[in-house]
């Protein structure tokens, strides 16, 4: 299940934010030369999470999606509308949800979207 936000914060500051959403106090904050991520350090726990966005070094790139991949560990069935309304109160923006993956260049295609 894939949802996106775009808020002008750092992952690094919103790891706490997701941790109360998703109640989970596993995840660890990586990067790379284009990505940068909070990822599940545990894939034993119930939910999986990768939460990504493109950063420029410094800080993410605001005007990009942070995108939130969420998958069940234990065949426990998965509730889009409800994940999306704890992402909408905890980091108060808009939520979409659906289709999107990042192209060979690293910005994001966006195919089918669910905003709530």
């Amino acid at each position: 299940m894939r949802f996106w936000i775009y808020i002008e914060r750092d992952l690094v500051d919103l790891q706490s934010d997701f941790e109360k959403i998703f109640g989970v106090d596993n995840l660890y904050r990586d990067y790379e030369n284009v990505w940068e991520w909070i990822e599940s350090s545990n894939r034993e726990s119930d939910l999986y999470l990768n939460i990504s966005r493109p950063h420029d070094w410094e800080k993410g790139e605001y005007d990009k999606p942070i995108i939130i991949k969420v998958e069940s560990n234990n065949r426990i069935e998965l509730n889009e509308s409800e994940i999306a309304f704890k992402i909408k109160k905890q980091m108060n923006c808009e939520v979409y949800a659906g289709e999107i993956y990042a192209d060979r260049n690293n910005n994001p295609v966006i195919g089918e979207e669910r905003k709530y």
